[in-house]
Order: structure tokens, then C-alpha cells, then sequence
């Protein structure tokens, strides 16, 4: 008898300990990766990004959250289409693009980048009813930046990529027109540039938050926990002397030191959702566009995907 209950005793032991393996293994393949590799360029919209990395508002939602700066889209796109982001603060019609191209991705928010539309002081253009079709925009081509260019007033237009180039070609009266991202818009303007209009002025708000499908389904937590960090370092920014984080956020965004003014007085919103009346204008100047030779026929409820947002 003594020994059938050591057996049965012995029996319920193993069974207890196979148990607890195998919910630990359960636990082990249901643990989500909270990992996110994210692009970001030289604007404003990646600064509550750098705060929130640095005064630890991601790794709250147990986040770890890698912000690589570049300076050039093309170098961007690369790395995006390569897998090696999870996610990039780009705009519309770099959308559509990348989905042209047979990318698998969704919008998940708009992003306060911030873009004007600037005159060479030589031109004489005081407001964008002065832009006439001789002048000549020194611009990023097949872009948002063209958009923005187009819809402010034609004009001649030449290929001129890197922002540092086209604010110095600008305020040298080398060309009469340019469309840059803040905070370059404001330096511009303190070099003797004349701000024409913003983004908003001309009714367009097309930058936007892109994430993978494929982060999407593997990575729901993480892009959820990098929407509530990038809240929790927009109300720090909101109640923070600029100064507690200047020095960082120059650094870190590889900024550099003449555009600490604008960033300071940048008073950043809450992410919301796209416009779809924005996206469908956005597809309709790029199909008129003969440069943009391609098929952008995408549905708006087929591109984007709010639930993400608080």
C-alpha cells in the first residue's frame, strides 16, 4: 500500500513538473518582440522620438526603440525596403510609391514634419501669387516636396536634393524658390528667406508614420508601446524648459546648432489619423504626373490602419 502511494505521488510530481515546462514554453513562443528599428531624417517630427528614447518614455512600455538618422530618402527607401526598418516617418506619395513597387505596408499615422515654401530675398516673390513659371524651384523631384511645390504655384523646377543645399543656393539667390522641412524653414527665414507659406497654409498634411505588414502582425505590441511613448515625450515637450533637452536632441538628431530656434518655439500636436481626401489627392497629382509612370489605384481603407492610435 505504502509503496502505490509513493507511485502515485511520484506521478503526480512529474506531471506537475511537465506542466509548468510547458506553460513556460508557452509563455516563451507567446512573448512578443518589443524591438523597432525606425528611419528618421532631419526634421521635427523625430524629436519627440530622440526625448522619448532618452528620457525613457519607450522602454516604459518595455519598448527598446532604435531611432538611424538619415540624410538622404534614397538611403532611407534602402534600408526600408530591405527589411532592415520596421517602420519610417515618410509621406504620402513615398507611399504610394513603395506600394507601386509591390511593398507590403501601412500608413498608421500622420507625423509633424513641417514643410514651407521659400523665396530667394533676390527674387521679389513676397507671396505665392508672385511665383510666375519662369522662376525656378531647386527642389527634391517625384516627391512630397514637389507636390507641395506644384500646389504652391508652377514655376521651373531642377533637381536639388540635400536640404543644407538648397537653403544656401536660396538665401545666395542661385535659385528663386525652394520647399524644406522645419525646423530648416525657420533658419532659412532668420538667413533673410522669405517664408511664402507652410504645409498647413496650403491645405496639405501628407507626412505619415509607415510601418511593414509584416511589423504589424509580428510586432503589434511594440508599435503600440512606441505610439504611447511618442504621447508620453509630447507631454514632456509641452511642459519642459527646451533647454533640459536641446543639447540632446541636437546631438542624437544629428542636427545642427542653428536650428536650436526653431526647434524651440515648435509647438507639437498629437498623431491622428490620415486624411483620406489628402491620399486621393495625392494619387491623383501623381497620376498626372508623367514622371511618376505607374499604377497608384490604392484603396485608402487598403492602405491605412489607425488602431494603433490612442
Amino acid at each position: 500500500m505504502n509503496r502505490m502511494k509513493k507511485f502515485v505521488l511520484l506521478v503526480c510530481v512529474l506531471s506537475c513538473i511537465f506542466m509548468l515546462a510547458a506553460c513556460g514554453n508557452t509563455d516563451k513562443t507567446a512573448e512578443q518582440d518589443l524591438t523597432l528599428e525606425i528611419a528618421t531624417m532631419p526634421s521635427i517630427d523625430k524629436v519627440p522620438i530622440i526625448v522619448g528614447i532618452e528620457q525613457g518614455y519607450f522602454e516604459k512600455y518595455g519598448l527598446i526603440l532604435t531611432n538611424h538618422n538619415f540624410q538622404s530618402p534614397t538611403d532611407r527607401d534602402a534600408a526600408f525596403q530591405s527589411g532592415q526598418m520596421d517602420g519610417i516617418m515618410s509621406d504620402m506619395v513615398a507611399t504610394a510609391l513603395y506600394l507601386e513597387a509591390g511593398m507590403d505596408l501601412k500608413m498608421t499615422s500622420v507625423v509633424q514634419t513641417g514643410f514651407g515654401v521659400l523665396a530667394s530675398p533676390q527674387s521679389g516673390i513676397k507671396t505665392v501669387s508672385d511665383i510666375k513659371p519662369e522662376h525656378i524651384y531647386g527642389i527634391s523631384l517625384n516627391g512630397l516636396i514637389e507636390y507641395l511645390a506644384d500646389t504652391a504655384g508652377n514655376a521651373e523646377k531642377v533637381l536639388l536634393p540635400p536640404v543644407s543645399s538648397r537653403v544656401e543656393q536660396l538665401v545666395a539667390g542661385q535659385i528663386d524658390l525652394t520647399v524644406v522641412p522645419e525646423p530648416y524653414v525657420t533658419m532659412a527665414a532668420n538667413m533673410g528667406a522669405v517664408k511664402l507659406a507652410t504645409d498647413k497654409d496650403l491645405g496639405v498634411e501628407a507626412a505619415v508614420m509607415l510601418f511593414s505588414s509584416k511589423a504589424i502582425q509580428e510586432k503589434p505590441e511594440a508599435i503600440a508601446a512606441f505610439y504611447k511613448g511618442y504621447a508620453d515625450a509630447l507631454a514632456y515637450i509641452a511642459e519642459a524648459d527646451f533647454a533640459e533637452y536641446m543639447d540632446t536632441v541636437i546631438e542624437k538628431g544629428e542636427f545642427s546648432e542653428g536650428i536650436a530656434a526653431a526647434l524651440k518655439n515648435t509647438e507639437f500636436e498629437p498623431l491622428h489619423a490620415p486624411s483620406q481626401g489628402q491620399w486621393e489627392n495625392i494619387i491623383t497629382w501623381m497620376q498626372a504626373n508623367p514622371e511618376l509612370n505607374g499604377n497608384y489605384d490604392f484603396a485608402f481603407e487598403n492602405v491605412c490602419d489607425t488602431q494603433f492610435l490612442q
